[in-house]
């Protein structure tokens, strides 16, 4: 549940962005004017949008059903990390532009899990049945683990009989922009991609999550 306090800060961050005020000085202006925890704060940068840029984003979606034959390019670290987040039960947001995203702040450091697996065979699952003509996941070299993802990935992918590759890079976002279909979350990448497929709001079509829906406040 969020407090009556997240709730205002929600609400005032949408009327500011609205105005077309910055985004990152109005993130800081509503967080520190409601003296919000780290979590809150992480919510407000990642979650809210003004309706101009949540449309954007929505334009730029599209259904599982049309994936199949084309190339799919996957923001590693993004999806599976959201995917790992609904598995394990933490909380994750649907947000104003309706994409799912999760809260967990890695910054550079990442600890392969119980549920690091069985995400990735969820994602792959998913994957399979969109059919794409080819599938590349991409990590961010300068995480840590990116090595090891890269090669379980490509280990999962061989056993599948899929065509596609998991590689680590320095560049994911312009590496996955390359591709016809780009699987993310991230506003940066989700703004300079045609086709944006979210993987994570796919699972969670067939399973239970601990789920905070924004667009319902």
């Amino acid at each position: 549940m969020l407090s009556p306090e997240v709730r205002k800060s929600i609400k005032n961050l949408r009327y500011l962005l609205n105005q077309g005020y910055p985004r990152s000085s109005a993130v800081e202006f509503v967080s520190n004017h409601y003296r919000l925890e780290l979590d809150q704060r992480h919510l407000l940068a990642r979650c809210v949008f003004s309706k101009e840029e949540a449309t954007d984003h929505q334009d730029r979606v599209i259904d599982v059903g049309e994936v199949r034959d084309r190339r799919l390019g996957v923001d590693g670290y993004n999806v599976l990390i959201s995917v790992e987040s609904v598995l394990g039960g933490e909380q994750v947001v649907k947000c104003d532009d309706g994409f799912i995203r999760d809260l967990q702040a890695i910054f550079g450091k990442y600890k392969i899990s119980d549920v690091t697996e069985k995400a990735i065979d969820e994602i792959l699952n998913v994957v399979d049945e969109a059919n794409p003509k080819e599938v590349a996941f991409f990590y961010d070299k300068q995480v840590s683990r990116s090595g090891e993802l890269a090669g379980m990935t490509r280990g999962k992918l061989e056993e599948r009989d899929l065509n596609g590759d998991a590689k680590t890079t320095v560049g994911t976002d312009a590496d996955v922009r390359n591709f016809e279909v780009v699987a993310s979350s991230d506003r940066a990448i989700i703004k300079k991609s045609d086709r944006v497929w979210d993987i994570s709001a796919e699972i969670l079509k067939h399973k239970e999550a601990n789920l905070l829906d924004l667009t319902k406040i």
